[in-house]
């Protein structure tokens, strides 16, 4: 059976850490919107120059863009096993990806919430120098910090609300160490239908 994942966040909470964990753990393909991006934009694309132009803005990648790259993995991978890090990070791309799965007889498992706290991302951020968890980005000052988090807390009770009301939604305490959030969250996994 397919097993078809989506982990979200705040940004810093360690989403791409649990993400990892868990595809080496059930087999899945780990996929991160945010590396898929910047693989993009370097190998020059079309799509990756459009996506770079709004980056580079410090604006977000409109949605058309992200869906694009995102289903052609997930057409790679026959729309199945994998865990994607970092979307949906609002309620229309939850219901997107859930009518692409649904189109092609696939499942949308479970998203799985890791609930931190501002003060302990900072706090994480702090002990790791800040710029550890997104060495990547080009995007990684104070100011665009706070609007990811502003953006996320604008966003993320309707996103909850709405795969809560389908059971869809797992949240765990996110505040604690690294293994006994794996644990919490491989339980559930064991615990779903088809598994």
């Amino acid at each position: 059976m397919a097993l078809n994942l989506f982990i979200i966040g705040p940004s810093g909470c360690g989403k791409s850490t649990q993400a990892k964990l868990i595809a080496e753990k059930y087999g899945l393909t780990h996929l991160s919107t945010g590396q898929l991006l910047r693989d993009e934009i370097s190998s020059s694309s079309e799509l990756g120059l459009k996506a770079k132009s709004y980056i580079d803005a410090g604006n977000l990648v409109p949605d058309e863009i992200v869906f694009e790259i995102l289903t052609s993995n997930f057409a790679k991978l026959n729309n199945q096993d994998f865990i994607v890090d970092g979307f949906p990070r609002m309620l229309s791309q939850g219901q997107f990806i859930e009518n692409y799965l649904s189109s092609q007889n696939q499942p949308l498992d479970l998203i799985i919430h890791l609930d931190v706290s501002f003060e302990e991302i900072q706090a994480r951020r702090a002990k790791m120098g800040v710029d550890f968890q997104d060495k990547n980005r080009t995007d990684n000052t104070p100011e665009a910090m706070a609007a990811r988090q502003k953006f996320y807390d604008d966003n993320n009770d309707l996103i909850m609300n709405y795969f809560q009301s389908k059971n869809l939604l797992f949240r765990t305490d996110g505040n604690r160490p690294i293994e006994p959030i794996f644990n919490d969250i491989c339980q559930k996994i064991n615990s779903l239908p088809q598994n």
